[in-house]
C-alpha cells in the first residue's frame, strides 16, 4: 500500500507542477495581453484624440452658428414686424385720404378760405346796400311819417 501512496503522491505532485506551469503560462499571456491592450489603447487615444478634439471644435462652432442664426432670425423678425406695421400705417393713411380726400388738414384750410371768401362777399353786399338803397330808405321813411305826430 505504500507504493500506491507514493504513486498517488507522485501523481499529485506532477499535477501540481502542471497546474503551476499553466498558471505561469497564463500569467505571462495575461501580462502580454495587458501590454498589447495598453499599446492599442495608446494608439487609439493618439488616433482618436485629434478626431474627438475636431468633433468638439465642430460642435462648438455649430452651437455658435446656431446662436448667431437665432439672433439673426430674431432681428429679421423684428425688422419685418416693424416694416409691416409701417406698411399698415401707410395703408391706413392712404385709405383715409382716398375715402375722405378733404377730411384732414386740407379740409380745414379749405374751410378757412371758404369762410374768408364768404366774409368778403357779405362785406361787399353790405357795402352795396349802404350805397344803393337810399331810395328805398326814403320810401320807408315816408311811409313811417304818418306814425309820428
Amino acid at each position: 500500500m505504500e507504493t500506491w501512496v507514493v504513486v498517488f503522491l507522485g501523481v499529485i505532485a506532477v499535477a501540481g507542477a502542471v497546474q503551476a506551469g499553466f498558471l505561469v503560462a497564463m500569467a505571462v499571456a495575461i501580462i502580454r495581453l495587458a501590454r498589447r491592450i495598453d499599446t492599442l489603447q495608446d494608439r487609439f487615444e493618439q488616433g482618436i484624440a485629434p478626431a474627438v478634439e475636431g468633433i468638439d471644435r465642430v460642435t462648438r462652432n455649430v452651437a455658435e452658428i446656431s446662436d448667431l442664426a437665432t439672433l439673426q432670425a430674431r432681428r429679421i423678425d423684428q425688422t419685418l414686424t416693424e416694416t409691416l406695421e409701417t406698411v399698415d400705417d401707410t395703408v391706413a393713411v392712404a385709405r383715409s385720404f382716398v375715402a375722405h380726400p378733404f377730411g384732414g388738414p386740407l379740409s380745414r384750410v379749405s374751410a378757412i378760405f371758404r369762410g374768408i371768401q364768404t366774409g368778403f362777399e357779405v362785406f361787399h353786399q353790405l357795402g352795396q346796400e349802404d350805397r344803393a338803397p337810399s331810395r328805398e330808405k326814403r320810401r320807408d321813411e315816408e311811409d313811417d311819417e304818418h306814425l309820428f305826430i
